[in-house]
């Protein structure tokens, strides 16, 4: 299968190294020059789950382009960027999609659907979760970070050859996913924990892990998730769980040693993807008559951290 991955960070990269070794070819679309230079010449280089070895390896040989019009044809195009580039990363590639070679999504957070069949057929569109944890390292390389489970499916719940065609792909990859009816759902209930997870550690500097060593930001962390569940209700979502809590303490163990995408943004001074989480919720919230508080305010500090960085020096 020829597989072209708009966004060549933490999770593109993870998901690009395991599918080369399964025997994929993988095309990465990415707007960094210096990335797409390396990862044309050494390809991704990879570091295992709970590897202590300083030094990342060539796992597989990789193309990359940052025009992605330059493609002619593949059989399963994957976004893998920040909710604020959805629009612009699935025209890259729209010409691509059609029936046979539909686009999935793994983004984190909401409303990407949406603003991708403003663009191309929804009809043509794939759902997805993950719940692995990736780090990216200097030029092409990338750390697996957590372990976790990833679900795909048609956005109306049905069930079509292609869907399975792409679950193949993923299996044969050593990534084991699960085919869902009601991926809306888990795209939403993924929404919801990361959108506790994310904010709160990168507001307080913590690893995944450690985010759940202390009652007190476990209880913040709930909060957030009811907060969201109410504008989750509101817009008839069906989550497929009712507690979530869990969800939050798995994928915290699960992906302890991750930092989360959000405080690998703020410690590289780049863009978070706050407003496709928190501020989606607040947004969607506002939009039904639903208060979230909490979000907003969520919201507003990751967009200081933003402005001010790591923040100052007093000399103290």
């Amino acid at each position: 299968m020829k597989i072209v991955i708009v966004g060549a960070g933490a999770i593109g990269r993870f998901f690009g190294g395991m599918w080369g070794r399964g025997g994929h070819e993988v095309v990465f679309v990415e707007k960094d020059p210096e990335v797409v230079k390396v990862v044309n010449e050494i390809g991704i280089q990879f570091m295992e789950l709970g590897d202590a070895k300083s030094d990342a390896y060539p796992t597989v040989q990789a193309g990359a382009t940052t025009e992605g019009g330059s493609i002619d044809s593949c059989d399963l195009s994957i976004l893998a960027v920040k909710g604020y580039t959805t629009a612009a990363a699935t025209r890259s590639i729209s010409h691509l999609v059609n029936s046979r070679a539909p686009i999935l999504t793994i983004q984190t957070g909401l409303g990407n659907i949406e603003t991708m069949a403003e663009i191309v057929d929804k009809e043509n569109i794939l759902g997805g979760v993950t719940f692995h944890g990736a780090t990216s390292l200097h030029g092409s390389k990338v750390r697996h970070a957590g372990l976790g489970k990833t679900l795909i499916g048609e956005l109306n719940g049905g069930k079509r050859e292609r869907v399975e065609l792409v679950k193949e792909a993923f299996d044969e990859s050593d990534i084991q996913t699960t085919v869902s009816a009601n991926i809306i759902g888990h795209i939403w209930a993924k929404g919801l924990v990361y959108s506790a997870i994310n904010p709160l550690t990168a507001i307080l500097r913590l690893k995944n892990g450690q985010l759940v060593e202390k009652m007190e930001s476990i209880a913040l962390a709930k909060r957030l998730i009811d907060e969201g569940k109410l504008v989750a209700q509101a817009y008839a979502v069906q989550l497929p769980q009712d507690d979530l809590y869990d969800w939050l303490l798995e994928v915290c163990r699960n992906t302890a040693e991750n930092l989360s995408p959000m405080l690998q943004d703020i410690l590289n001074s780049r863009t978070t993807e706050i407003e496709a989480l928190n501020g989606a919720i607040y947004s969607m919230g506002k939009h039904k008559g639903i208060a979230a508080p909490i979000h907003q305010t969520m919201t507003d500090m990751i967009r200081l951290l933003e402005k001010w960085g790591t923040g100052r020096e007093f000399g103290i």
